[in-house]
């Protein structure tokens, strides 16, 4: 299940700064966007972040029986 404020893989519409290690992300490059905080993370920062959340959720989904990716 997705709700509103889940962190996505983007496609860049403009050029920005990762805020965390404060690379450019060029224009159509592929990034994370974390909407609850309005941050964007190039792929080397976002991609470990944005696994652990998807690990996290698929545990939340298991332990309350709301579905079973397994």
């Amino acid at each position: 299940m997705s709700y509103k404020g889940d962190p996505r893989r983007i496609t860049a519409l403009f050029n920005s700064t990762c805020s965390k290690c404060k690379n450019r992300i060029k224009k159509s490059s592929r990034a994370y966007y974390w909407p609850n905080t309005k941050t964007v993370m190039c792929e080397t920062c976002g991609l470990p972040e944005y696994n652990q959340f998807l690990s996290m959720a698929a545990d939340e989904e298991v332990y309350h029986n709301t579905d079973n990716p397994y």
